[in-house]
């Protein structure tokens, strides 16, 4: 059985702006903006940002190691950020993709503040609005993370930026990072709160790599609409049954998952997703990192499902109509823009 025709009409909810940019690209940029490398060739450089299924580092190491002090620094500036953006997008578009959500925190794309944070935003949006003018049939939108490492002030002000451009295209917030100690949703709900008020969709990353009682705390005081990862729901039936009552949408990002050990193996995978099909848990598949994880595209991450038999045909068919309908992405507009 052939799921290729499923795949050129796809939607990603969940992927990074560090991540989602080719190698070539940052090493594009990284020469035109001079910037020192870990790495003198190319190829050796791209093997070293780049997972693979033998190749794995745990989400905290990549984090800490390559994608906060590389991906992040690569793709800050206004002339990295609006190239990062539209490559992005474009790709996507040429690959199958026609409903494309890119996530990122501004704040982490602004040279640690040396470029203004308005600046940062609107090149980001524009090279949204580059792409979607080339590729009419594109849709797409951006969504703002917070950070679970900085203070309720400097995620605030990240807030009333989503607020200020979600005429622009800023669709949702999202809560990323690992934890620190300290963190807790119940401090955000009145954030939350005003962010709903003004348009806004929410997300969070959660049930990764930590354990359900995060994913329970997430729930009750923010009640996001949909959930990066939460995978870890799977061992908690009373949470499978809570996020099936409330129709919470669950952003899974398989090879996300496997090469950064968050999922042992593909066993593993399959039992989760056997367990959300058995307690009616919606899901989407996405990427996460679909340039900076081998075979990590959204049509190659089907595939890969398909061919390992985690998901069958009318599994991968549902979860594909699921993600339509669960985009943040308005849909009643005549244009693809944000005119």
């Amino acid at each position: 059985m052939d799921i290729t025709p499923l795949l050129s009409n796809l939607a990603e909810l969940h992927a990074h702006v560090g991540s989602s940019i080719a190698p070539h690209v940052l090493w594009h940029i990284a020469n035109a903006e001079g910037y020192k490398l870990p790495k003198r060739d190319y190829h050796e450089f791209s093997n070293y940002v780049v997972l693979t299924q033998k190749r794995k580092m745990t989400l905290k190491e990549y984090l800490d190691e390559i994608y906060h002090p590389i991906l992040d620094k690569l793709s800050s500036g206004t002339r990295a950020l609006e190239k990062a953006v539209y490559e992005t997008f474009s790709g996507a578009y040429r690959g199958g993709i026609t409903l494309y959500e890119l996530r990122g925190n501004p704040m982490k794309h602004n040279k640690e503040g040396e470029v203004d944070l308005d600046h940062a935003i609107l090149a980001m949006l524009h090279g949204m609005e580059r792409s979607l003018l080339e590729y009419p049939k594109l849709r797409a939108g951006i969504i703002f993370c917070l950070d679970r490492q900085f203070n309720l002030k400097q995620n605030t002000v990240i807030v009333e930026k989503a607020i200020k451009y979600a005429h622009r295209g800023v669709i949702g917030i999202d809560f990323s990072n690992y934890n620190k100690n300290g963190f807790h949703y119940k401090d955000y709900a009145a954030l939350v709160k005003k962010a709903r008020n003004h348009g806004l969709h929410v997300t969070a990353h959660t049930g990764e790599t930590v354990d359900t009682n995060d994913m329970w705390e997430c729930i009750e005081s923010i009640a996001p609409e949909r959930i990066g990862h939460g995978i870890k729901a799977a061992y908690d039936t009373d949470l499978m049954k809570e996020i099936a009552k409330r129709n919470i949408v669950l952003e899974v990002c398989p090879l996300s998952n496997l090469v950064t050990k968050a999922v042992k193996n593909i066993d593993e995978m399959k039992h989760i997703f056997s367990q959300f099909e058995r307690y009616g848990v919606q899901f989407t598949i996405n990427t996460d990192w679909p340039e900076t994880i081998e075979g990590g595209h959204l049509d190659e991450q089907f595939i890969f499902l398909y061919e390992h038999g985690l998901l069958n045909k009318e599994q991968i068919k549902k979860a594909i109509q699921t993600a339509f309908q669960a985009t943040f992405v308005p849909n009643e507009r005549k244009t693809n823009l944000y005119l």
